[in-house]
């Protein structure tokens, strides 16, 4: 398992997946007209503005590029995943998962990958409400992020047979004003087999990478078999960061930096050690930000906060943070979060039971919300 995490802002780079319209073979030209829309291990992912042609207004795209300093490593991990999600993507028709546009050669050789695109991604959104102390998601909106993204789970565990493998919020793209929500980034997906399963045993070759924050317990226990079921106890800590506005388990290590009086600067790039395995698709929202970043794990004494407080959690489930008074909108939304998290597989929802429930409710809860 990869324990590779992306925490909050000072910690870590928002991942924005700004991805857009592509439909005939293209070449990357160089700047002005990209524009860098952020950066991650390993790649850099540009907004590119074409030119009209033939009078017609052409949206923009958004294209992933490795980044150079990776590509003098002679790495060929991070061409190999673009490779593979492309190759995912073009068989996956969904309206909630995000649109492969295509893929094209730069002339160094290496593949670019243009894809739809979105108005930001939840993890983006959710950063600039802890940030401006707005308290969770509203409920509606978060009502319709968990239906459309189970609507997505849906049909990869059932039609597509895929594990996603590396479910946050910032592999949840938003558009508009929540008008639908879309799920991207599979380059470290994995297939299921007849059963809905995965054998690690038996397929030695696959590896699940995914994000120790929101990795769940079989993984982090490294069982032999595995089902879609291990998306789903992702997808419940994506429900608990629309109503915390921090990843899983990251209010309760924060608290006890707090309490060692640790400060912003204390943990900073120079106390940071990156992971070089960490998924390729976690990609920064601002272009000042230039690396992904993790905790070092080193502790100068036994009570100096570290990346070990956050390993010790991974694969549990978070307590909700008393400091926000969910009103009842929210009780669904906290049910389901609860549901997804449960440590057995077996006790979790399906993606299918998940927007069965969610139609069932929209009704009660769109007339709580006039």
């Amino acid at each position: 398992m990869d324990t590779s995490e992306t925490p909050r802002r000072q910690l870590r780079n928002s991942h924005l997946e700004n991805v857009q319209n592509l439909s005939t073979p293209i070449r990357i030209p160089p700047s002005p007209m990209l524009k860098t829309l952020g950066m991650g291990t390993g790649v850099s992912v540009y907004r590119l503005d074409r030119s009209p042609r033939l009078g017609q207004i052409r949206s923009p795209w958004a294209v992933k590029k490795i980044l150079k300093n990776t590509l003098a490593k002679k790495d060929k991990l991070f061409d190999e995943r673009i490779v593979y999600e492309a190759d995912i993507l073009r068989k996956l028709k969904h309206p909630n998962i995000v649109g492969y546009r295509g893929i094209v050669k730069s002339t160094d050789g290496t593949n670019n990958l243009a894809l739809e695109m979105c108005t930001t991604s939840l993890g983006s959104i959710l950063e600039e409400r802890h940030d401006e102390h707005l308290g969770p998601l509203p409920a509606r909106h978060t009502f319709k992020m968990i239906m459309d993204i189970a609507h997505a789970l849906d049909f990869l565990h059932t039609e597509a047979k895929l594990l996603h493998g590396d479910l946050k919020s910032f592999n949840v793209l938003v558009k508009g004003e929540f008008e639908i929500c879309k799920l991207c980034d599979f380059g470290v997906s994995l297939p299921l087999d007849d059963k809905g399963e995965i054998n690690f045993q038996k397929n030695p070759q696959l590896n699940y990478v995914g994000t120790g924050l929101w990795s769940p317990p079989e993984i982090v226990d490294e069982a032999e078999i595995i089902d879609s079921k291990a998306d789903i106890f992702s997808f419940g800590l994506v429900i608990y960061e629309t109503l915390a506005l921090v990843p899983p388990h990251f209010g309760t290590v924060a608290e006890l930096a707090d309490e060692t009086e640790i400060d912003d600067d204390e943990v900073s790039k120079e106390n940071i050690e990156q992971d070089p395995t960490m998924d390729d698709d976690d990609v920064a929202a601002t272009a000042d930000d230039e690396e992904d970043t993790e905790l070092d794990d080193t502790k100068e004494n036994d009570d100096e906060f570290s990346l070990a407080d956050l390993e010790s959690a991974y694969g549990t489930r978070p307590p909700l943070p008393v400091a926000f008074q969910l009103s009842d909108d929210y009780n669904c939304i906290v049910e389901l979060f609860y549901l997804c998290t449960n440590a057995l597989s077996e006790d979790r929802p399906s993606a299918r039971t998940i927007w069965q429930c969610c139609e069932n409710n929209a009704a009660n809860i769109t007339t709580s919300l006039e």
